[in-house]
């Protein structure tokens, strides 16, 4: 029973798919070119530049190969603790005081800062509307964010690895992202627009398969007859012509209007007979 009822689900779901798959077709196109429209020309452009500084435990500067963890999952936790500290309201009050123009709740809605792969590496990124201003606040959060560590930690070290660069490109929104959103969105919005229309529907089409669909045998058809007005007669897709005459009314005769030259003329005919009668008796 389960098995039957989960085909007669998948057929119906085949069915509108199949029904209706210009009208799918052409609006998930016309969603697709609205998502297009959308990151290319309305939703604003944001650039982001990045800087990553690495973490150590230790200030000593020289390279050695020895590896200690203990210096390492040190580091590791240091960073989630800069994390925290350079988006603190000291710091992004010292940056503000450089853009003026934003508030200290604006810079650090741009701000973000985040481990990478749980290392020691810490990323600095800052997104604006601006590419220029994204770069200077990359930079001078960088700037800030030594010295604040240099305060914090007695031992330990933090160096730039890549400085912020200007970007070429904007980071969002992603064209490609929205025009296939919109595709999405179209193909499964209007099917499940028809598949209503079709689940709602409760006619029985001339190609519907009861005995599949609901498992119920069919005895017999009544035909819906419906005479058009060329006087022929049809029932579901199929017409039959009938004769036109037997269709169309006759037409009624009306009696003719008698001159009184004709009542005259027939009276006089009727006397002349009479009077032949006469003489031949």
């Amino acid at each position: 029973m389960e098995e039957n009822e989960q085909s007669i689900d998948l057929r119906v779901l085949w069915k509108v798919l199949k029904d209706h798959l210009l009208p799918i077709a052409a609006c998930a196109i016309i969603a697709a070119v609205v998502g297009l429209v959308l990151s290319v020309a309305v939703i604003p452009k944001q650039y982001a530049s990045e800087a990553t500084m690495v973490v150590k435990n230790t200030d000593d500067t020289s390279t050695s190969t020895l590896l200690n963890i203990n210096d390492i999952n040190a580091a590791q936790k240091m960073v989630a603790t800069c994390q925290v500290v350079f988006t603190t309201n000291q710091v992004l009050s010292e940056l503000q005081s450089s853009f003026s123009n934003y508030s200290i709740s604006e810079l650090r809605d741009m701000i973000v800062i985040e481990a990478v792969n749980n290392t020691e590496i810490l990323r600095v990124s800052v997104t604006t509307l601006d590419p220029q201003v994204s770069k200077d606040i990359a930079t001078k959060l960088t700037e800030l964010a030594i010295n604040k560590f240099k305060s914090v930690y007695d031992n330990g070290s933090i160096q730039i690895v890549s400085e912020p660069e200007l970007p070429e490109s904007h980071t969002f929104p992603s064209v490609p992202m929205f025009t296939l959103v919109g595709l999405f969105i179209g193909l499964v919005v209007s099917y499940i627009v028809f598949l209503v229309i079709e689940m709602v529907d409760v006619k029985v089409k001339p190609d519907d398969d009861l005995m599949q669909l609901y498992g119920i045998p069919v005895f017999a058809e009544i035909m819906n007859f419906e005479i058009s007005d060329k006087g022929s007669y049809k029932y579901n897709y199929y017409s039959h012509s009938s004769s036109e005459s037997s269709q169309k009314p006759k037409p009624k005769t009306e009696p003719s209007a008698v001159t009184t030259e004709e009542k005259l003329s027939d009276s006089s005919a009727v006397d002349k007979v009479g009077d032949k009668r006469k003489e031949n008796a």
